[in-house]
């Protein structure tokens, strides 16, 4: 089984280096790493020259976080892609190696595979999401979905999909909503990633922007589909119910 490790980058090169790092000091030596730039200034083309041995990258403009992801898939061939942004890493060195384990175990069906995500400032943890697969699925309804930074994604389904580059900020969401059919969602029993605060996403001036895309994704993928979300969440709510007997 083969990772692809994919980054997207824009003038953030003061954790660029940690994020490489994270994936290169894995115990699981089946990867690659792919990164994305989009025309740095900040010194980040010239942190990425110095991984340039084991780092496949490129330096070109593009419309944004989704455009670049789907430039980087052009040159991806892992079997699973997990997608970091340039200030997130890997929680540990045996990640991949932990999450190869599980991956294998999964059925066919399975497309989407997430773990825990912790969260904070300066690479020190203050939050923890951690979602059983109802609440997960029960998370659709408000907009919220999988932690993308500690999902593994199937290439095969990256192959026959490709993000919106319309969207700014819940391009995954709406990514995600699209490929969503009830059986495809399979959840890791361990932290996958450390996520940076100070996104966009966290952004108060970005927040018009975050909601209305949110609304479009509901309208337009989540809402239709429903009463399978719901099925499915009944479903492993009562899984999760035996699981904790």
């Amino acid at each position: 089984m083969k990772f692809s490790c994919i980054v997207a980058t824009l003038n953030s090169s003061r954790f660029l280096a940690r994020t490489l790092g994270s994936v290169l000091s894995q115990t699981y030596g089946e990867y690659e790493i792919i990164v994305q730039d989009g025309g740095s200034s900040d010194g980040a083309q010239e942190i990425l020259d110095r991984f340039a041995k084991r780092v496949d990258w490129r330096s070109e403009p593009d419309s944004g976080i989704y455009d670049a992801w789907n430039k980087a898939l052009e040159r991806a061939s892992g079997d699973w892609a997990v997608f970091l942004g340039d200030d997130d890493f890997l929680i540990a060195g045996d990640v991949l190696e932990r999450s190869r384990a599980c991956l294998a175990a999964l059925p066919p069906e399975a497309e989407f595979a997430y773990g825990n995500l912790a969260l904070g400032k300066e690479g020190r943890p203050k939050t923890r999401i951690v979602n059983s697969l109802s609440s997960m699925y029960s998370k659709f309804f408000l907009g919220v979905g999988l932690p993308f930074p500690a999902t593994f994604v199937r290439l095969e389904t990256l192959r026959r999909h490709r993000f919106d580059t319309s969207f700014r900020i819940a391009g995954a969401l709406d990514f995600t909503a699209r490929c969503l059919n009830g059986r495809n969602l399979a959840r890791l029993p361990h932290y996958v990633s450390f996520m940076e605060h100070g996104g966009v996403s966290d952004n108060p001036k970005y927040a018009p922007v975050m909601y209305e895309e949110r609304a479009r994704v509901l309208r337009e993928h989540i809402i239709p589909k429903a009463g399978m979300i719901a099925e499915a969440c009944l479903r492993h709510l009562g899984e999760d119910a035996e699981d904790a007997v």
